[in-house]
């Protein structure tokens, strides 16, 4: 079983991986965390109550590139708290490195139809240890900008695969 560990300063969180219902999805996670693409990176945006989003956007706000591509939607399981999942566009299979961890029962995530958006979000992990870190930071202060709550200050964290 392999897991994501994330180190900030507010504390670690830990993620195991669900390489069974969505392996694509895992191998590009572990693979740019392996790289070293998420050094430098941390959580930008906190929605209480909904979830921490982090990925390929460094601390600074400059935004990297993912040069393993995009992964296809592997929806299997409900976005319910405590799960990870690929951030996408309408577009099912626009995953490409940038996460969010749920911190409610987001039923609004999950597939109700055939096309967009309502295809669902993948989720691809499952927090085992930490979770009281993400809530933490999800009442960070943060701002309003394009219809999203973004920390004023993003968390930094060193991503590795243990």
């Amino acid at each position: 079983m392999s897991k994501l560990r994330l180190e900030t300063q507010q504390g670690t969180i830990v993620i195991k991986l669900l390489r069974d219902t969505a392996p694509a999805t895992c191998e590009l996670v572990a693979g740019l965390t392996q790289d070293g693409l998420y050094r430098d990176c941390g959580f930008y945006r906190a929605e209480k109550g909904f979830c921490v989003q982090a990925g390929l956007r460094a601390v600074d706000g400059t935004v990297k590139k993912n040069p393993r591509g995009k992964v296809p939607l592997e929806y299997a399981v409900p976005n319910r708290r405590g799960t990870v999942a690929m951030a996408r566009w309408d577009d099912p299979a626009s995953g490409d490195g940038e996460w969010f961890i749920n911190l409610g029962n987001n039923t609004n995530l999950d597939r109700t139809g055939s096309s967009g958006w309502a295809l669902g979000f993948c989720v691809w992990g499952e927090v085992v240890e930490g979770l009281e870190v993400a809530d933490a930071i999800s009442q960070l202060p943060s701002h309003k900008a394009g219809g999203m709550s973004m920390l004023n200050s993003a968390v930094a964290f060193k991503a590795s695969i243990e």
